[in-house]
């Protein structure tokens, strides 16, 4: 059982419309193999830039409720840690979005070359992990927004 804890449902909404919007503009670019993946440099931008904004919108909902908790995380993925050891997420969902943090990081900062068969595994399951952060965080903001106000 979670915490109660206060924070702004505004913020956090706005952050997981991005995600959707950015988990939306992955699907619909999807390639329909690695190889046309590996061709095509157009869509190799638009599919890296939109994944990276998408992480980097849970990265955003995890940092605001761990100062919602009064934990100023030292790395993005440190975040997600705290998420799960206090139980807003299952500690394994915490694992796995702590590894697309440094996805994130080699997508936006090109540490290495980029390696377009994890972008395709990524695509065709991975983002299944940001979608349950979102569900999570929706369900988050439903009991927030339930709470009486005496």
């Amino acid at each position: 059982m979670t915490q109660r804890i206060e924070f702004d449902v505004e913020v956090v909404e706005a952050r997981l419309r991005e995600l959707s919007r950015r988990l939306d503009r992955v699907a619909a670019r999807k390639p329909r193999s690695l190889r046309q993946l590996a061709a095509d440099e157009d869509l190799q931008d638009i599919l890296s830039r939109n994944l990276e904004l998408a992480v980097q919108a849970c990265v955003d909902v995890a940092a605001h409720l761990c100062g919602a908790y009064g934990v100023v995380p030292a790395t993005a993925g440190e975040a997600f840690e705290v998420l799960g050891k206090r139980g807003v997420v299952s500690r394994p969902l915490a694992t796995r979005l702590k590894r697309a943090v440094g996805f994130r990081n080699v997508l936006a900062h090109e540490y290495v070359e980029v390696d377009w068969k994890i972008v395709m595994r990524v695509i065709r399951s991975d983002t299944r992990d940001l979608t349950a952060f979102g569900k999570a965080m929706l369900a988050l903001v439903e009991r927030a927004r339930r709470k009486p106000l005496l």
